[in-house]
């Protein structure tokens, strides 16, 4: 057990190292390294998550395990990520700030208490612009980055602007343990 915990720590270390992640926690797969992520944004039960349409299950089944549910916003066309134009007029026209400091919307009467893009097949969406427009409405920004490993967006590693990330280690990515994934705070 002292072996597993010391290359565990290693491994953990080592994605740092080269994501420049403060911290990262590894985890069974990758849709638990994401539901760990939506947890650690508060996201509850009830509470509505903007996200991709274009996306693997896994970011979907990852929501309604917290609670929530997904509330689709569309993708550009350069990176196929959550599009921050279409995401800002989205959230002016269904959204407004409480008096309780939560984003919520309108007609639903439900908390948005996180944005989720996907960095889809590797392709950073822009996460910058995407967490300028979230902190204007109090909504805290988790990244799917299960397939972004070695992706950068201008100077940040794929997954870094938000609060939380996860990246997988499945069989279909670019660098693979035959599954697991890791949280990236």
């Amino acid at each position: 057990m002292e072996n597993f915990q010391r290359a565990n720590d290693e491994f953990e270390k080592s994605i740092c190292s080269f994501t420049g992640s403060k911290y990262a926690v590894a985890t069974v797969n990758g849709t638990a390294a994401l539901h760990l992520s939506l947890l650690s944004a508060k996201v509850k039960p009830g509470d509505l998550v903007l996200t991709s349409p274009l996306t693997f299950v896994a970011t979907c089944n990852s929501i309604t395990y917290a609670g929530a549910e997904p509330v689709f916003v569309d993708v550009e066309e350069n990176s196929l990520g959550l599009a921050p134009e279409i995401l800002n007029n989205f959230l002016k026209n269904n959204a407004e700030l409480r008096d309780d400091g939560v984003c919520w919307h309108k007609t639903r009467n439900r908390p948005i208490r996180v944005c989720l893009p996907v960095h889809c097949l590797g392709h950073p969406a822009d996460s910058e612009e995407l967490s300028k427009i979230c902190a204007k409405y109090r909504i805290n920004l988790v990244e799917d980055a299960a397939a972004a490993l070695g992706s950068w967006h201008k100077s940040s590693h794929a997954g870094l602007i938000g609060t939380a990330s996860s990246i997988s280690f499945n069989g279909n990515k670019i660098v693979t343990s035959g599954g697991g994934g890791i949280v990236l705070l």
